[in-house]
């Protein structure tokens, strides 16, 4: 069965920071694992403390809902399995837009979310991570 690795997690931050500075940002991004949980994050020098968190949420979200990107829930957000779902997750669940999965051999592993840009900005970030490691 495929999964995230901490080594994918790795090249994931590596790709992900150098889109980031193509496009002149400074962010923070989160790697999870298909249940939601921490595989790596970072942020670069000069990030925003909380965006750590906030790219979590993002990523979290994303694979809470199989494999849609963040940017999608933002119309779901309000329904009662949104908010089911913040608590279950404690407060780490943002359906916002900025995460995209990662799917190994077809097969839904992880997710990437970015914080500090805008959502399209964070989106592009978490894609080129995405795109290091997965299809």
């Amino acid at each position: 069965m495929p999964r995230i690795t901490l080594q994918d997690g790795m090249n994931i931050l590596e790709a992900a920071f150098d889109k980031a500075r193509s496009l002149g940002l400074t962010v923070a991004v989160s790697i999870v694992d298909a249940r939601g949980d921490l595989v790596a994050a970072a942020r670069m020098d000069n990030a925003i403390w909380w965006w750590t968190e906030s790219s979590r949420g993002k990523a979290v979200a994303t694979v809470a809902y199989e494999g849609v990107p963040s940017g999608e829930l933002l119309e779901r957000s309000s329904r009662p399995v949104a908010h089911g779902l913040q608590q279950m997750f404690h407060g780490r669940f943002m359906p916002q837009q900025g995460a995209m999965p990662v799917f190994k051999d077809g097969v839904l592993v992880g997710a990437v979310g970015t914080a500090g840009g805008s959502g399209e900005e964070d989106e592009e970030i978490s894609g080129a991570g995405a795109a290091a490691v997965g299809q």
